[in-house]
């Protein structure tokens, strides 16, 4: 197991990382509203629509995630390893077959995302909104 330090040293990125994500966001999010707030409206329900038909699958088909929540549902686990492990992991890159797979399976992602939207905004003009 590791020691206090390296564990305080793990949660003081996690804290960075998620901060800065988190002003990033407001800080579109306040120009865009600023700058047109029908249109950031729309753009939040794409988002919604984006974090469920895409961004969520991507993140489930990587699985990032699941080493970290693995360590961490065993009692004798290493979590921190596992959140330095993946804080560090640098970027997926995938090859040949794998790379083929990888972008049809975007591809699709896409395509779903692309058909609800189409579907969202059918629903809203025939509400006349």
């Amino acid at each position: 197991m590791v020691d206090d330090a390296e564990v305080r040293d793990v949660v003081r990125q996690l804290m960075r990382r998620f901060e800065f994500i988190a002003a990033q966001a407001g800080a579109i999010a306040y120009v865009l509203a600023k700058k047109d707030s029908q249109e950031f409206a729309r753009l939040l329900e794409a988002a919604d629509v984006a974090m469920k038909t895409v961004i969520q699958p991507l993140s489930d088909a990587d699985g990032g995630s699941s080493a970290v929540y693995a360590a961490l549902d065993d009692p004798g686990g290493d979590w921190s390893k596992a959140v330095m492990a993946m804080l560090n992991r640098g970027a997926i890159e995938h090859t040949g077959e794998q790379a083929i797979e990888r972008f049809k399976f975007i591809q699709s992602l896409e395509e779903r995302f692309d058909a609800e939207m189409k579907d969202k905004n059918k629903k809203r003009r025939g509400r006349g909104a």
